[in-house]
Parts: C-alpha cells; sequence; structure tokens
C-alpha cells in the first residue's frame, strides 16, 4: 500500500521529517509553494509537531542556493553552471552568508536526526523497492531508522513508499475520467 497522503489542512502526526524540497520553498521566496510551505512551519511550531531533518536536507538546502547564483551567472555569461563553478568560486563564497542564514533558521525550526551507519543498506533497499533516487531514500531511511513515519514534501516520489504519511501541497493528479476528489 503506498504512502497515506495527507495536506496541509490534515491531522499532524507528533514528529514529521522536513524533505529537502519543502525546506527549499520554506526558504526560497521565488518557489511555487513557498507560502503555503511557510504557513505549514508556522502551523508546526503553533501545534508543536517536533519537526526533524538530518544533514542530507542542510546539504541539499545549501546545495540549491549556491546552484541558483550560479545559474544566475552562466544565464548572463552564456555558459553551463558548472562552467562558472568551476572559475568563479567567488560565487560560491558570496552566497555562503545566505545559505549560513538558513542553515541555522533550519536548526532553529527542527532537530537535526543522526545518520547512523545502518542508514545505508536500507537506503539501498529503498531505491530498489520504490525506484527512490538515493537522496530521497537516505531522507525515508534515516527518518524510519528514528521512528519518524511522517514526512512534510513537493516530491512526488516519497508517495510511493509503503507505511509513511507524506503531508503535500501538491495537487492531486487527476486520474483520466474521474475527479480528484473522487473516492478511489
Amino acid at each position: 500500500m503506498p504512502a497515506e497522503r495527507r495536506n496541509f489542512h490534515d491531522r499532524l502526526e507528533g514528529v514529521i521529517y522536513w524533505n529537502s524540497s519543502f525546506a527549499t520553498a520554506y526558504f526560497d521566496d521565488t518557489e511555487a509553494y513557498h507560502r503555503q510551505c511557510l504557513e505549514f512551519a508556522n502551523r508546526l511550531e503553533t501545534e508543536r509537531v517536533l519537526s526533524v531533518s538530518s544533514d542530507f536536507v542542510h546539504n541539499e538546502l545549501a546545495f540549491v542556493f549556491i546552484r541558483d547564483a550560479l545559474l544566475a551567472e552562466a544565464r548572463r555569461t552564456g555558459q553551463h553552471w558548472r562552467d562558472v563553478y568551476r572559475h568563479r568560486s567567488d560565487i560560491v563564497i558570496a552566497t555562503m552568508p545566505q545559505a549560513q542564514v538558513n542553515r541555522a533558521e533550519l536548526n532553529r525550526l527542527t532537530l537535526l536526526l543522526p545518520v547512523p551507519d545502518t542508514v545505508q543498506n536500507r537506503a539501498f533497499q529503498l531505491m530498489e523497492a520504490y525506484a527512490l533516487l538515493p537522496t530521497d531514500a537516505y531522507h525515508v531511511a534515516i527518518a524510519l531508522d528514528a521512528g519518524v513515519s511522517a514526512f512534510v514534501s513537493l516530491d512526488e516520489d516519497l508517495l510511493r513508499v509503503d507505511g509513511i504519511i507524506v503531508y503535500t501541497c501538491l495537487p492531486q493528479p487527476v486520474v483520466a475520467g474521474r475527479h480528484p476528489s473522487a473516492p478511489r
């Protein structure tokens, strides 16, 4: 049975893992679902839900902001962002203050879960069982290892994983001939 899909207005679990896609939309006001993610994070805080994350969230969040700065320069100069990275390390350095601010705020909002050695095997099992990309599998493995089975994410791939709950604000896909709110 695939994950239980919940929206941002459904009842909350006591502990919820912030997936990187949610954290990115929370911090980046240019993201399509920024407002909804901000409101949901405020709801989590108001309702005293324990929000958790991992080093993988910190890593991906920093990467997205650095890559976006490199992409902006790449568009301006007509280069690939990786070429900009190789020749313009100053852009990474200039982006670090915002990455540090995001890191501090994420640390304030979430409890950092450890990444034990046992997570690697479980992540590879999840990749194989649910065709997850490696980082998505690591997010799920870390959370499950800590006894957390609820996630907030803008990544629909997590919805394939059995036995977890995924809070998302993404619209439900329309199935041909059936209204999205119709019972399955």
